[in-house]
């Protein structure tokens, strides 16, 4: 493809909110057995869409599914064109690329791994080296141009297989895995250059992962697969602030479980506890229901909230059962009236509230921290 022909390509590229990649009724099987089914999932650009979701979930084929690379049913549109024949999956696979956890890079230099989709493309030399020299650029590596690939770190081998897939000028770009490997440090810093290259590139990016913390950097829209399936899917916000079942909120590692009934008396909707302790919720639909309180929305004080210095709706009593390392945070668990509260404060809080096992604190939340879930059918 010369200049004129990536440049024609590039127009064809929708903008704005407009889907570039949208699946329907998709589904893959094996042996008689469906493998992943998925009613709707679109891809928009400048947006990340994060395929979430345990080992075996289904991530990898679905997302195989969404290049194109295994057999499936259902329908697929690009670019506003189904995909049907050959000729039309060709376009697909020429128009995306991929990035996986190992890097598969060539035994030549990091300039000459760059180059290799451009000129399987087709591409001519100088625009081939223009555009390499761009994407390494774009990533932060210019300066490991002529550098072999036995010479590169885990994650400056990741940031060569990227460049790579952003040098052909993908309209969607797909994410298997690509820093399981990495260490925390490194995974951190390079999720978080990704993001902002890709929103600036208006590239829209399908990322498999079953890491929260990277799901929850990266993503804009999130798609939580288990066991082939669609658990939940929505904006990063409505998944991870309010998820839409006891295993995902499970997944995301919210642990402060609490079964009940909601009701209300036409002034406040309350969870009410089996001990008969009642907490201030926001709507949801009335009956019995499981909820559970974000560790980061409970604030802890040694008194009583002044009435009115605080927008928190409740403020219960309760006695220190623990309190363990978090990373930079302590994460301290709180007793109180037939039921279990968590919250995450600094070491510095935990000092001056001289917060330890045994301690009697106060606990203040939002009634809109109360995340109600209609119980699910296996605790009946």
């Amino acid at each position: 493809m010369g200049e004129s022909g990536a440049a024609a390509a590039r127009q064809a590229t929708p903008r704005g909110d407009e889907a570039v990649l949208a699946a329907r009724d998709l589904s893959v099987a094996r042996g008689g057995k469906a493998l992943v089914a998925v009613a709707a999932l679109e891809l928009r650009p400048a947006q990340t869409h994060v395929i979430l979701g345990p080992n075996g979930a289904g991530k990898s084929t679905l997302l195989a599914a969404l290049n194109g690379l295994v057999p499936c049913s259902g329908r697929l549109w690009f670019l506003g064109r189904e995909v049907r024949t050959a000729a039309d999956r060709l376009q697909l696979r020429r128009r995306t690329a991929a990035v996986f956890q190992e890097p598969f890079l060539l035994a030549t230099s990091v300039q000459g791994n760059v180059e290799q989709g451009l000129r399987l493309r087709g591409c001519d030399r100088e625009e081939t080296r223009a555009r390499a020299t761009a994407a390494l650029e774009l990533l932060g590596i210019a300066h490991l141009a002529g550098r072999r690939r036995d010479g590169l770190s885990g994650g400056e081998a990741q940031r060569v297989s990227v460049a790579r897939a952003l040098a052909v000028d993908p309209v969607v770009l797909f994410l298997d895995e690509p820093l399981a490997s990495l260490d925390p440090p490194t995974r951190r810093s390079l999720t978080s250059d990704l993001k902002e290259i890709f929103a600036a590139q208006a590239t829209a990016v399908a990322w498999v992962t079953h890491d929260k913390e990277e799901a929850v950097a990266a993503g804009d829209e999130v798609t939580f697969l288990t066991a082939g399936r669609v658990a939940q899917s929505g904006s990063a916000a409505s998944v991870f602030e309010r998820p839409a079942t006891q295993e995902i909120a499970d997944y995301l590692g919210i642990d402060a479980w609490l079964e009940g009934t909601v009701t209300n008396d036409d002034v406040v909707t309350h969870f009410v506890l089996p001990s008969g302790a009642r907490i201030a919720c926001g709507e949801a639909p009335l009956g019995p229901a499981v909820a559970c309180i974000h560790p980061e929305d409970v604030a802890l004080f040694i008194s009583p909230p002044a009435a009115g210095s605080t927008s928190l709706r409740n403020v219960v009593t309760g006695t220190v059962k623990g309190v363990r390392t978090a990373g930079r945070l302590r994460y301290v668990t709180v007793s109180c009236d037939g039921f279990d509260l968590a919250s995450l404060v600094t070491q510095a809080a935990c000092d001056e509230l001289r917060i330890k096992p045994g301690a009697v604190v106060y606990a203040a939340f939002k009634a809109t921290s109360v995340e109600i879930i209609a119980r699910p059918r296996h605790l009946d």
